[in-house]
């Protein structure tokens, strides 16, 4: 076999070579260019895009600019006046180091550079067509840098191929605009598209003033302050209450050092200290900022410094879950959100239900459709009594060895017997002769809304019920993969939603049956899962339809008064299949009288 001849490459494969571990798409073009801004020490950015990006981009700011005589250099690989020796890379405390995004991000389009020194009174103006330099002189120009980015991708047609259309780059470039200005809440920032405005940050230091103008009022009213230190490490953000969590982790920005990262170690840590509130599937909003000495870092891992090593990884583990837990813990939960209107249910206005017969009612149909109770709302957290055990007794293990209780699957009618209770916040007790019988109200709560939601599909266009006008605010990122498709999806399964203004929704209809329970949060956990999927109109409309009967039944962990188990247990008795929700889990199970008498050892 005939060997090919070893050559070096020449300087236009080489620059493409290195364009493609730096330019992936518009956003990373971006991301480049404003994190060289910050490390430039500007306090006002102002990006501009066109066509997601692929058309034009610029970025102005107004830090030191670059001196005249080094705007040259600036455009040649692996030059950088960010590291000079290599303990300078041991302990990068800057966000770009490697000198290679402005000749990488030249190579692939025509790319102008105007810029002015905060030394000098005259500015520079450089234009380079790919990668190569066209022209270059003087301009009068204030202090700082504008580069304007056109034609992305020009001479590399077949790297047009690989992204997604413009919605989609739009949402990715807005996301990292996003991710840039909460880590730096202390800089201005504005996006516009074309003229028109979609973010403009003021940059008042003020880290949740950022989180309210990129998720909105209601999402930011749902997260509580932290901040925990150790000897060398400090932890400071927000996280969401106890009682919010997402389907996603889309609502998890990490920073170290003030750099955004994907760290497996502190998704894990949280991931951990949540399920020790929650055991769903639920994720957790989080915005953290670790703060830690640099040279306990490596940010040299890959091309687009997002990922990291921690030089004491074990410690750093324990660190954060020791903290995320406590975080997450009611007890400073509430102490933190004390300025908060708390919505949680006092405990001398819980309606406890015992030994409450339902048979009367039988003939009788509930007073409500819905079941949730809405009297008891818009009490204070000053009521709120939280019982800590400080003695426990110590039991031998072998006491209760060998009783192991067995359940079965419950298929009878439950109203021929008597509601004892609720456990838990969420299990119903009913005792039925001598079957004890658990009843998971979320899961009979779904079955029954999706029994109603199915039943109503085939008379549609006579189900709708308008309300009033109801806005729902999502991050522009998944606002901008929404598509006129999905809305007109929702429409036909009787969900009227509009977009009103770049990341605002108004829902004006829903389905009759939901109209008291139908919320913005809702929609808003539909919209978010529909963004970015490629599925066809029939599995939209089934996907849709489970998640509304799931969102909208009422969760574990909600106390219930007598009217609404009342409610919910009437409605469960008129369906096909009372026995499992949707999804197939078991609505109901039966622990007989014999098998708890075997636990306390009065029959063998």
């Amino acid at each position: 076999m005939h060997a090919t001849p070893i050559r070096k490459l020449d300087s236009f494969i080489s620059k493409q070579i290195a364009a493609g571990e730096v330019v992936e798409n518009p956003s990373s073009v971006v991301k480049e260019l404003v994190e060289n801004s910050l490390d430039a020490g500007a306090k006002r950015i102002r990006i501009t895009f066109r066509r997601g990006g692929l058309k034009e981009i610029t970025v102005v700011d107004d830090g030191c600019g670059i001196p005249a005589n080094q705007i040259n250099l600036a455009l040649e690989r692996h030059a950088t006046s960010k590291i000079t020796f290599l303990k300078d890379l041991q302990e990068i405390q800057t966000l770009g180091f490697r000198g290679e995004a402005l000749p990488s991000i030249a190579s692939v389009s025509k790319m102008s550079v105007s810029t002015c020194h905060q030394d000098e009174t005259v500015g520079r103006y450089v234009f380079c067509e790919g990668g190569k330099e066209i022209e270059n002189k003087e301009i009068g120009f204030p202090v700082g840098t504008k580069i304007t980015v056109k034609d992305l991708f020009y001479n590399t047609p077949v790297r047009l191929k690989f992204l997604k259309g413009i919605p989609s780059e739009t949402a990715k470039l807005t996301r990292i605009i996003n991710i840039l200005a909460l880590s730096r809440p202390d800089v201005s920032f504005l996006l516009l598209r074309k003229n028109e405005v979609l973010l403009e940050i003021p940059g008042d230091g003020n880290l949740l003033s950022v989180i309210t103008k990129i998720f909105g009022s209601d999402f930011a009213r749902e997260l509580v302050p932290i901040s925990f230190e150790s000897e060398d490490v400090t932890l400071n953000g927000y996280v969401s209450n106890p009682n919010f969590s997402r389907n996603s982790r889309h609502y998890q920005i990490f920073y170290i050092n003030g750099r955004y990262v994907r760290s497996q170690l502190i998704r894990e840590a949280l991931d951990r200290s949540f399920a020790s509130i929650v055991t769903s599937k639920r994720y957790p909003a989080a915005f953290l900022h670790l703060t830690l000495p640099p040279g306990n870092l490596d940010v040299n891992v890959h091309p687009s410094k997002t990922e990291v090593r921690f030089h004491r990884e074990n410690q750093m583990r324990s660190f954060l879950e020791q903290n995320l837990k406590t975080a997450f813990s009611p007890k400073y939960f509430i102490h933190e959100a004390k300025h908060r209107k708390d919505s949680m249910l006092p405990m001398d206005k819980k309606k406890n239900v015992y030994n409450y017969d339902l048979k009367d009612d039988l003939k009788a149909p509930p007073k409500y459709d819905q079941i949730y109770d809405h009297s008891y709302e818009n009490h204070h957290e000053d009521n709120m009594q939280i019982r800590i055990a400080e003695h426990k007794s110590n039991f031998e293990d072998n006491i209760i060895t060998g009783s192991n209780v067995k359940t079965e699957l419950f298929t009878g009618k439950i109203f021929n017997g008597s509601v004892i209770g609720q456990v838990f916040s969420t299990y119903i007790i009913m005792q039925k002769d001598d079957d004890l019988i658990l009843l998971d109200q979320h899961a009979a709560h779904e079955r029954i809304l999706w029994e109603k939601i199915k039943l109503k599909e085939n008379k549609k266009g006579k189900y709708v019920q308008e309300i009033l006008p109801t806005p729902v605010e999502l991050p522009l990122t998944i606002a901008e993969t929404i598509k006129e498709k999905e809305l007109k999806l929702l429409q036909s399964l009787g969900l009227e939603v509009e977009q009103f203004g770049n990341n605002t929704f108004i829902i004006r209809t829903v389905p009759f049956f939901l109209k008291n329970i139908f919320t913005a949060e809702i929609l808003r956990d539909i919209l978010e899962e529909a963004s970015g999927t490629a599925l066809t109109s029939k599995d939209f409309e089934k996907d849709t339809l489970l998640r509304i009967s799931c969102k909208a039944a009422i969760k574990a962990n909600k106390n219930l008064a007598i009217d609404e188990i009342k409610s919910l247990l009437i409605q469960l008795n008129k369906c096909d299949n009372p026995y499992f929700c949707p999804h197939g889990r078991p609505v109901a199970v039966k622990l007989k009288k014999s098998e708890i008498e075997k636990h306390f050892k009065r029959r063998g």
